[in-house]
């Protein structure tokens, strides 16, 4: 098991978090379980997810997916997400 950590920035958070919420079931076939989502104090659009993959492999194979690039263009994500792949010490 792997902690994911993805932060990003998006045009406006609620149109954001109706796509995010609507991928549901690609993050769950990916095997990616998100146990968090923030936003920033000082800007609801700068955006971090906390998760959890069952690999390594897993994970990349879900950001390599060209479907989430689709999925992460509708959402009004801008530019490339800072990702964060942890294990536990």
């Amino acid at each position: 098991m792997v902690t994911v950590i993805i932060s990003h920035e998006c045009k406006n958070y609620s149109d954001w978090r109706k796509v995010f919420d609507a991928d549901e079931g690609n993050r769950v076939k990916a095997g990616f379980k998100s146990t968090g989502v923030y936003h920033s104090v000082d800007n609801a659009n700068k955006i971090t997810i906390i998760g959890e993959a069952p690999s390594l492999e897993a994970i990349n194979g879900f950001m390599s997916d060209p479907q989430l690039k689709l999925t992460m263009e509708k959402g009004g994500v801008m530019g490339m997400p800072e990702v964060r792949i942890l294990s536990k010490a």
